[in-house]
């Protein structure tokens, strides 16, 4: 069977990752969360033939959903994490 999803669990929130399509029609690792009912989703693009997006989302562990999920502890909504996100990028 291939496997197009997972979902983990961590600090007390789903993400779901799956394989799918950016905007642009490129192969994407698509992570996602739930705020009060609203979907957060990031898409990590892919422009060759595919092989990285199958790695990239066979190595995503319960390790990576961790990191990710501790990344948006205290956040209330989708755009304040998001926001939180894009800071906390710039910071490093």
């Amino acid at each position: 069977m291939e496997r197009f999803a997972k979902v983990f669990e961590s600090n007390d929130r789903q993400i779901l990752v799956k394989k799918g399509q950016d905007s642009d029609g490129d192969e994407a690792l698509c992570i996602s969360t739930m705020f009060s009912g609203t979907e957060m989703s990031i898409n990590v693009s892919f422009t060759d033939d595919g092989d990285s997006l199958n790695k990239a989302f066979d190595d995503f562990s319960q390790e990576q959903a961790d990191f990710f999920a501790k990344k948006l502890e205290g956040q209330t909504s989708a755009f304040e994490a998001f926001s939180h996100l894009i800071k906390s990028s710039h910071e490093n």
